[in-house]
């Protein structure tokens, strides 16, 4: 492949939490028409644009983060897509993008609430949580068993060749470290030198498909599919898990890295004041939760690497220019692009008109809370190039659903309680799914695209052998626009191109509300075992703590007090916290049930039933 008539793309998946199912329904479609492109090349088919697009970069945060490793995965073989006229079909469970978001491991007596509100991983599990300990709000074990379900299964097809993704393709998921990286800032002081020490809590897992294995010393781990295995599987699980570990609603995910992979990586290896970010010679070890808490749409990571790569490519070709490198944006001459796929765009949050100094305890605590959160995601290197018009480096694909034609309020259905709706029903996640597949369809026939009048040479390059009837078959209505994808598929005698069959709307689904309120005793017993065991849990540091002298004398007890007073305090405090556990499991259970119904009635969810 000819990269100099090559489009390369990053792509940039953000978090969802089980809104994945739209962020798989769009790659879903991608691939599609991915495939059909490079198969009608190799064809010789007449009328097919001859550039080319290559995927070098594949990330994402949260639910992003663990489509963007399925992806990675599912390409190393032949898969069926998934559409309107065979989703019923059992067909659905050999495509590993439907199959991880929208079956998830829901089973016709066993729906994903009822695993959800399990008391299993709590009670049930002696093995790997013999304190009992609280974890998460949720049962999450069902995580852990898409996750094996679909890596294990896949094993590099040796036949299944993908010229539009790349053989080093790079994978990189956002995760939210609590235990942190360190670093040092060395100040001149009265007292001599000294350093000021801060902890990076932002934190990415970053791999490359490697089949040989080696290890290039750049801190990405090297991981493929060639043997049943693989390489660092278990680490490209443990990044998935731990980058959709939603912070409380579901369980955070311990992550296990040589050392070389943090001191190595010049994402991480921010600083050259010291040789190492972590100690050298030990396992890194740190508990991780969602990677969308910090960074939920890592177009940022993902055009840095896409820049080093074409300077490490244009360095290899001894370029005098490699050093000074710096992307093309304009549409006459890019040849690299961001391409986000984000289920929950903030670009229709505008901030209020008016503010109101509010100064009272009750409402600045949850501003602060807020302000927090998005000083911790704001990305204020890209802010000085957000509003050049001519800008091609950042494309993306937001979920717009229609009824009759008229564009409506709440796309995703998913969307409920946060993210979290999908869980509750199966028909809210297909809908997603294909709401993914109908919105990728139009961006890339009509969106995706780059004037013919720029005369970019790539797409010069791509159509520039195609009669006016070919380049009217790829332009979008009356315009000049082409598309860097060309979207059509392939006739059943191979002998030609056709028009893909549109993406129709899909009917809005709706829960039951009788459902809903089946939910509230299942929920008080999870409730009763969150309430129960969230003091459960042991730390080794605090074990060795020893009671200061000076309180031991200042506390000490009576006689009475210790033998008589205290066990009556104690016997009546147990039966005051056992009635107060009782009556907030039934008042938690009764005030998340409201909620869900409440926000699902107003996005046009609820089936009113009883």
């Amino acid at each position: 492949m000819s990269k100099q008539n090559t489009f390369r793309i990053g792509l940039s998946m953000a978090g969802a939490v089980s809104a994945g199912a739209y962020t798989a329904g769009v790659m879903d479609y991608l691939l599609e028409a991915l495939e059909n492109w490079q198969k009608a090349k190799e064809l010789g088919l007449p009328g097919v644009p001859q550039h080319n697009v290559i995927i070098e970069v594949l990330s994402g945060a949260s639910a992003g983060g663990m489509t963007a490793v399925i992806t990675t995965a599912a390409v190393q073989k032949k898969f069926p897509h998934i559409n309107q006229k065979n989703y019923l079909t059992g067909i659905n469970k050999e495509n590993p993008l439907f199959d991880s978001w929208v079956n998830l491991t829901e089973e016709p007596a066993k729906d994903m609430m009822e695993q959800m509100l399990s008391t299993e991983d709590i009670l049930n599990l002696p093995s790997v949580n013999p304190t009992k300990e609280v974890r998460s709000v949720f049962n999450s074990l069902f995580i852990e068993k898409i996750a094996r379900r679909t890596m294990d299964n896949i094993i590099k097809d040796p036949a299944t060749r993908r010229t539009y993704i790349a053989d080093d393709l790079e994978l990189f998921t956002t995760i939210t470290n609590l235990r942190g990286l360190n670093y040092e800032l060395q100040f001149i002081t009265a007292l001599g030198k000294r350093k000021d020490r801060m902890t990076m809590h932002k934190d990415v897992v970053h791999f490359q498909l490697n089949p040989s294995g080696t290890y290039n010393n750049d801190g990405k781990i090297p991981v493929h599919f060639t043997t049943p295995e693989g390489l660092n599987k278990n680490m490209l699980i443990d990044a998935a898990i731990a980058t959709g570990a939603f912070p409380v609603g579901l369980a955070p995910r311990v992550l296990v890295r040589d050392p070389k992979y943090i001191n190595d990586n010049p994402l991480l290896k921010i600083t050259h004041g010291k040789d190492h970010v972590v100690d050298p010679d030990k396992l890194y070890n740190t508990v991780c939760v969602d990677g969308g808490v910090i960074n939920n749409e890592p177009y940022d990571l993902t055009e840095t690497i896409l820049t080093r790569r074409r300077k490490m490519e244009m360095a290899s070709g001894n370029n005098p220019a490699a050093s000074d490198y710096e992307p093309e944006k304009s549409p006459s001459s890019f040849d690299t692009t961001i391409l986000m796929i984000d289920p929950f765009p903030s670009y229709d949050d505008e901030p209020p008109a008016d503010y109101t100094d509010l100064m009272a305890f009750k409402f600045a605590a949850p501003q602060l809370f807020g302000a927090m959160r998005h000083q911790l995601m704001i990305k204020t290197d890209l802010l000085e190039k957000a509003y050049d018009d001519f800008d091609y480096s950042r494309f993306m694909i937001a979920p717009i659903r229609t009824s009759g034609g008229k564009t409506q309020k709440d796309s995703i259905a998913c969307g409920s309680l946060g993210g979290f709706g999908g869980f509750f029903n199966r028909d809210f996640r297909v809908h997603d799914f294909m709401l993914g597949r109908r919105n990728c369809q139009r961006f890339i026939q009509q969106y995706f695209c780059v004037p013919a009048s720029a005369r970019n040479p790539i797409i010069e390059f791509g159509y520039g052998n195609l009669n006016e009837s070919s380049l009217s078959f790829f332009r979008p209505e009356t315009t000049d626009l082409l598309p860097l994808i060309p979207d059509f598929r392939i006739s059943e005698d191979q002998t030609q191109i056709i028009k893909p069959t549109p993406e129709e709307e899909f009917p809005y689904p709706a829960i039951s509300l009788k459902y809903l309120l089946s939910l509230e005793r299942k929920m008080q017993n999870r409730f009763e075992a969150v309430l129960n065991g969230v003091a459960n849990g042991e730390d080794p540091e605090k074990k060795k703590a020893t009671t200061n002298p000076v309180v031991l004398r200042i506390r000490k007890k009576s006689w009475f007090g210790r033998n008589i007073f205290a066990p009556v305090v104690k016997f009546t405090s147990a039966q005051f916290i056992s009635i107060g556990k009782n009556v907030g499991k039934n008042i938690a259970a009764e005030k998340f049930i409201d909620a869900v119904i409440t926000d699902m009635d107003k996005r046009g969810l609820l089936n009113q039933d009883c």
